[in-house]
């Protein structure tokens, strides 16, 4: 898979920052079987499944006790505070590892995209027409539930504003990991983050080995 390219809007001097959509915290909650398709569920849906869990999250600026008491549930008692903390606090990225004698773990991964301006567009997004922009996500793993965690997309070239097409991020992300989840040999929580890693990194342009 190559780095996406989506058209999105050059920003416009009389735009202002207050007029940008805030993207929601709950990208998407779903559950997991082996061999089977995943099923998007509602949150209340989702805490009562005996799948492997999966709740994909925004993290821009989120209340850390509020996140706690939302997904709690869904990791039925093993969140933690601190996990929590590393989890949506765009500063603590993880290089992996766990919490004391816990089975969670947490660790950090990106993807990059090359946004193209829009058509109609007189001003372009960058010197080239294109805005690359770098997305941070956390992943914390559970024995049977997976939470990931988009932090605040950052421009490294160009002048296109990101956040207009953060919530594509999540959905493609989804998608692509649903395509290749029901013929994989992936079977828990850490299978189903490896093939997250994988889309990750087969999108910035690196094919990790199929193990």
């Amino acid at each position: 898979m190559s780095t996406t390219s989506t058209p999105v809007q050059a920003p416009s001097t009389a735009r202002q920052r207050t007029a940008i959509k805030r993207p929601r915290l709950i990208r998407q909650a779903s559950a997991w079987l082996p061999g089977r398709a995943p099923e998007p569920l509602p949150l209340q849906d989702l805490e009562q499944s005996d799948a492997i869990r999966w709740v994909d999250i925004y993290g821009g600026d989120p209340d850390g006790a509020g996140v706690l008491a939302l997904l709690a549930p869904i990791c039925r008692g093993t969140l933690k505070h601190k996990m929590v903390r590393d989890l949506i606090t765009p500063k603590r990225f993880a290089s992996g590892g766990r919490y004391g004698d816990s089975p969670v773990t947490i660790s950090s991964a990106f993807r990059i995209r090359h946004l193209q301006p829009g058509a109609d567009e007189g001003v372009p997004a960058g010197a080239d027409g294109i805005t690359s922009v770098f997305e941070p996500v956390q992943l914390l793993v559970g024995d049977d539930w997976l939470l990931s965690c988009w932090h605040p997309p950052r421009v490294f070239r160009g002048l296109g504003d990101p956040m207009d097409v953060t919530d594509d991020s999540s959905s493609g992300l989804y998608l692509a990991v649903a395509e290749r989840w029901t013929t994989s040999k992936a079977d828990s929580a850490a299978g189903l983050a490896g093939l997250v890693r994988r889309q990750l990194a087969s999108g910035n342009g690196y094919r990790p080995p199929i193990t």
